[in-house]
């Protein structure tokens, strides 16, 4: 198993309070139209590449806990195919808990927390993932990108 700190990081968060498929009906305002995709995300091997292709915008209706939940899947599809759409969905809404929440994480999890976000970093070349609207998430890692260094990594 890759990651095994963040992967039990992950299994330690779910099921998800709000899932993929009720983060879509949030955001539909209560219609389940769109909410066609049936999930049931009880552990991180739950969650497929065709389940963050359905629901790929949803993140921000989530909480921390919810996304902590996802992080394994997501870094691991992420490594899989860099044209994960939903990648950048998912670090905007992790952003805006760091580093309030996450320094609330234990030790252990704070360490599965931020081997989860490097290897999302390591996973692609600069540009592939959406990390200059992350400041938190770069400054959680210790790692700094700007539109400039996209241009000139090109």
């Amino acid at each position: 198993m890759l990651h095994p700190t963040v992967y039990s990081l992950s299994r330690k968060y779910g099921p998800p309070e709000i899932d993929l498929r009720k983060a879509e009906i949030m955001d539909s305002y209560g219609d389940e139209t769109c909410a066609t995709h049936p999930i049931n995300h009880r552990i991180p091997e739950d969650v497929t590449r065709d389940d963050f292709d359905h629901y790929q915008m949803v993140f921000a209706f989530m909480g921390f806990k919810d996304l902590l939940f996802y992080l394994y899947p997501i870094a691991l599809e992420f490594e899989r195919d860099k044209c994960l759409h939903c990648v950048d969905f998912f670090l905007y809404s992790l952003n805006r808990f760091v580093p309030e929440e996450s320094s609330m994480l234990s030790a252990e999890d704070q360490q599965g927390f931020l081997e989860g976000l490097r290897w999302i970093w390591d996973a692609a070349p600069l540009g592939y993932a959406d990390w200059v609207q992350c400041p938190n998430l770069q400054a959680a890692i210790g790692k700094s990108v700007t539109w400039d260094d996209i241009a000139q990594d090109r």
